[in-house]
């Protein structure tokens, strides 16, 4: 029975892996940011099929010093091999102009002593066609104008380069991620656990999950794009943590037991409860974006809250079944690791109970980064979201200095049915001439641009086609601008708004679209569901810790502490300055999720103790060793895997593995340190808990007078009532004539006669 669980564990990941390998590909085209039925998605779409299909791309060449002559011949060969190319439609130059044309004066070359010159490439914008023939095209225009010897250095900007980086950018994270993480938790698991068994369970758990969970989510037809592309690393830290606890739960059973089936199922008996609501409470942070309008935000939540909820039945079904199979003619000596973990733990439990002021004061401190909540703000710039030093953002600070275009806005403008273009000519050039002089603008391009220059010729006004729908209907004015934050979109959409219902005559209808449209809009989608997110992943976790703790106090506090590291964090990056953007907005909800983990360890640790009669002091202490080193060991490995994603070149990317790593840290430190203080200072959340009849340990047989002996501090504390002289005197007596071990020590006194 066992072996044919684990074959059918191991056909189903070969399976899997099969139909990923097939299937696999990365795409970042609009196409597979929205839902079909999204409001600015379908405005584009007509806008696409009303004016061709097409987008503008401006290359920026930096000439060298080269005659005129040369410089002409050159430019006239790279447009002749540029239109040749497929998927290109039409290429402008300074060559097609007079020097004195607006569309050279203000596109192409804005400043005639500069080095600089633009060339305007009209190309194929197919927004459902996997962004791999848009690689290809900015490749291949690098490519040909780096063939001529007039030209120095070649920067491209546009729709098409942001998605071809996004594509370079995933498949270099998926390439670096899943085998440095897989290592890591093979290099890791060696060494907390001194053998290659163990071990072995940890990585077979850890890519059954994601092997699994990632065919299942490319052979629906999802394709990975740089926010699912986190979900293998996400996966595998998260697909261990329950694991780490199993092995230490079998091997103590192991120990005690001798059969290894029989340790196999005493482990699964044992954490099997305290994992179920780990479990739940990760996947209620995911879940809480599963109602988002951005696609791949969706898809992450879903396929690794289903990547979580497949862990956990692995690691009740087929982790203790390889584990009894491993260990069933061998025992585990206690790694050293483990000895000296339990040994560190347990004198810093010693340490909290003698200093539980320090704790408090020290947290109570980190509070002041609180302050840094009021200063964040929810923004997305796709330029910065790549790294100083590569290609994207020093392009675009190359067109930036030459004072070239760099990012369109489109804005298409519906003529009143049966009315002809002309009729509007007048008002809607005025409204182009004042589109230039709105901050943030570079230039405009319109189809009264080139009929202003009767130099231009002809069939050049015609390449500029697009401008006018095909039907005549409608007309587009492109928005030449910096590329911008989708704060800085909006706040220019709205004064772009207040000019048309100033100039436009009545009837002529204003709609603004494009990609940088729909980025910005989908940032503001994902950023305004935080709160909501939040409020329900807050709501979720507290009805599964008040099922868990059976106590709404404890549960209370549990919730309380998860959330201080997340609002730290937040407040964190309001101080650095670091945005809100579509992946930094996950880590609240997801984080919460995380930081409940351990609290839910911890504490069903201390109320297995508290009804065993421990009092607080003492039952903190053996939860923190008891729990405490599986707490450390998941959290390592959450920490590394997070933090592995510091190393991606998309920053959102990075920044969220980061700050992820940092609110883990901070979780964990609040766990072992401030929650053992609270517990044992706070009587009346933990006064009564399920399962004692008072809620309270009786020291003194004979009396319901609660009193501890330290022996490490020698002295008593007085916790209630009042202890009768004799009982006094005797308890002073023990503890100058012998010398206890640190720690509490319950007393026994008998009850004075004739009394109750």
């Amino acid at each position: 029975m066992r072996r044919a669980v684990l074959v059918a564990w191991l056909t189903l990941t070969v399976a899997a892996a099969v139909v990923a390998i097939l299937q696999f590909r990365i795409d970042n085209s609009v196409g597979v940011w929205f839902a079909t039925d999204d409001p600015a998605l379908a405005d584009y779409r007509r806008f696409l099929d009303d004016f061709g299909q097409r987008e503008w791309t401006v290359v920026a060449l930096r000439r060298t010093r080269a005659p005129d002559a040369l410089i002409r011949m050159e430019r006239d060969a790279m447009v002749s091999r540029l239109e040749r190319m497929e998927h290109v439609h039409s290429v402008l130059s300074v060559s097609d102009f007079p020097q004195t044309s607006e569309l050279v004066r203000r596109f192409l070359k804005p400043d005639p002593s500069s080095p600089y010159e633009a060339l305007l490439v009209w190309i194929t914008n197919d927004i459902d066609t996997a962004d791999g023939y848009r690689e290809d095209l900015v490749g291949g225009i690098r490519a040909v104008a780096a063939d001529y010897a007039t030209v120095a250095q070649v920067h491209v900007a546009g729709t098409a380069v942001i998605n071809g980086e996004l594509n370079r950018a995933a498949r270099r994270d998926m390439l670096l991620f899943f085998p440095a993480v897989s290592l890591f938790v093979f290099l890791l698991g060696i060494v907390l656990f001194r053998n290659l068994r163990d071990t072995a369970v940890l990585i077979s758990l850890s890519l059954g999950t994601v092997i699994v969970t990632q065919g299942f989510l490319i052979g629906v037809g999802y394709p990975l794009n740089m926010i699912t592309i986190m979900l293998p690393t996400v996966l595998i830290a998260l697909s261990v943590a329950d694991a780490i606890h199993l092995i230490h739960a079998f091997h103590k059973a192991h120990a005690r037991a001798g059969d290894s089936r029989a340790a196999a199922g005493q482990a699964v008996r044992a954490i099997a409860w305290p994992c179920a609501g780990t479990t739940l409470t990760t996947m209620a942070g995911f879940l809480a974006f599963a109602g988002s309008s951005v696609l791949p935000v969706f898809q992450l939540a879903v396929f690794a809250s289903f990547g979580i909820a497949l862990a956990w039945v692995l690691t009740m079904t087929g982790a203790p079944l390889l584990l009894s199979l491993l260990w069933e003619n061998a025992r585990r000596p206690e790694p050293p690791a483990a000895r000296l973990g339990s040994a560190l733990l347990d004198r810093w439990a010693g340490w909290l109970r003698r200093h539980p002021g320090w704790i408090a004061v020290s947290f109570a401190l980190g509070g002041f980064s609180l302050v840094g909540l009021t200063a964040l703000e929810a923004d997305t710039d796709y330029v910065k979201f790549f790294r100083s030093d590569t290609r994207v953002p020093r392009d675009y600070r190359a067109l930036e200095e030459a004072g070239l275009p760099q990012n369109p806005l489109n804005l298409v403008i519906q003529l009143p049915p049966g009315e002809q273009l002309p009729t509007y000519r007048e008002p809607l050039q005025e409204f182009a001439r004042r589109l230039e002089t709105l901050a943030g603008v570079r230039a405009v391009l319109s189809p009264f641009l080139l009929s202003a220059s009767p130099e231009a010729p002809g069939d050049r006004t015609a390449n500029l086609g697009g401008m006018v729908s095909r039907q005549a209907d409608q007309v587009q004015v492109i928005v030449m601008m910096d590329y911008p934050s989708s704060q800085r979109l909006f706040a220019l959409l709205s004064r772009i708004r207040g000019l048309a219902r100033e100039i436009l005559p009545h009837g002529l209808q204003l709609v603004p679209t494009g990609t940088s449209l729909l980025w910005a809009n989908m940032d503001d989608g994902v950023i305004r569901t935080q709160k909501e997110s939040l409020v329900i992943v807050c709501v979720v976790c507290f009805v599964i810790l008040l099922v868990l703790f059976r106590s709404i106090g404890l549960s209370v506090l549990g919730l309380a502490l998860s959330l201080y590291p997340v609002a730290m964090v937040l407040g964190l990056m309001g101080l650095l300055g670091i945005p809100v953007n579509m992946a930094t907005v996950l880590i609240a909800g997801i984080a919460v999720g995380l930081a409940v983990d351990d609290t839910i360890h911890f504490v069903i640790a201390y109320q297995e103790s508290r009804r065993r009669n421990e009092d607080r002091p003492t039952a903190s202490r053996e939860a923190m060793v008891g729990v405490g080193l599986r707490m450390v060991m998941t959290s390592v490995i959450l920490v590394g895997a997070f933090a592995g994603m510091g190393l991606s070149d998309f920053m959102p990317t990075s920044q969220f593995g980061l700050l992820s790593s940092l609110t883990i840290i901070l979780a964990l430190a609040a766990d072992l340190a401030l929650l053992p203080v609270l517990l044992t200072s706070l009587s009346r959340v933990t006064s009564r808990l399920p399962g004692t009849d008072a809620g309270r340990v009786p020291s003194l047989r004979g009396h319901h007078d609660c009193y501890r002996y330290d022996g490490s501090m020698d002295r008593l504390h007085e916790l209630r009532g009042v202890l009768p002289t004799e009982a006094r005197r005797s308890a002073r007596e023990l503890g100058t004539q012998r010398r206890v071990q640190p720690g509490p020590r319950r007393l026994s006194v008998p009850p004075r006669r004739g009394r109750t």
